[in-house]
């Protein structure tokens, strides 16, 4: 499902280059997304960073682990598709990194009340990020990743559309989620990292 996206995926450069495309996940994993039990968290909570964001019992967002992956197995598919020889070289050539000594990392996320994530740029750890949105509660299409210049002035928004999957790698991907207060329950993802540090996904 996710190398058939990636084949009809289209590039952009403006305000910096990143990649667009659709019908990433399938069904079955969908539903997995959509269901996981990732709580959301009240504004007083937000900080704009996902880093704080952990109370005492509760964790904000979910990675897939060798622990909890009999919970997602339509999920775990995708990252052994990801983990494939074929796929990575596959984005490595997309995004112009080299992608043989890495890791896959892949989280569920849940946004919630007036979520917002300040101006940054992805640690240099991250190899090349991808979101895909899942959107099944009709919330505003502007609810999307914030695209940034170096003036932090917004260039462009990544529509919240459904099924939709948005990757990039770079020093200058400045990026973000502006303070909007519409969404109606929840904004859900899946975010997926090629990393230059240990997980339980290596690449083939």
């Amino acid at each position: 499902m996710l190398l058939s996206s990636i084949k009809s995926i289209d590039t952009f450069h403006e305000p910096w280059t990143h990649h667009i495309f659709r019908n990433a996940l399938s069904i079955e994993q969908i539903k997995e997304v959509q269901n996981a039990n990732v709580i959301g968290y009240t504004m007083k909570k937000n900080d704009g960073t996902r880093s704080g964001q952990k109370d005492q019992n509760n964790a904000f967002r979910e990675y897939i682990t060798k622990d909890n992956c009999d919970d997602y197995p339509h999920l775990l598919s995708l990252v052994t598709e990801l983990q494939c020889k074929w796929l990575r070289n596959i984005i490595s050539e997309l995004t112009q990194t080299n992608l043989e000594k890495s890791w896959v990392r892949v989280e569920l996320l849940r946004d919630t009340n007036n979520f917002w994530l300040k101006p940054h740029i992805d640690i240099p750890e991250k190899l090349v990020s991808c979101m895909i949105y899942i959107n099944q509660t009709d919330e505003d299409m502007n609810l999307g990743t914030d695209l940034y210049n170096k003036n932090k002035e917004v260039i462009k928004t990544i529509p919240f559309e459904h099924n939709l999957g948005f990757m990039f790698n770079g020093q200058n991907a400045l990026h973000g989620l502006e303070r909007k207060k519409n969404i109606k329950v929840d904004r859900r993802g899946l975010q997926i990292n090629y990393v230059n540090f240990e997980t339980d996904w290596p690449v083939t």
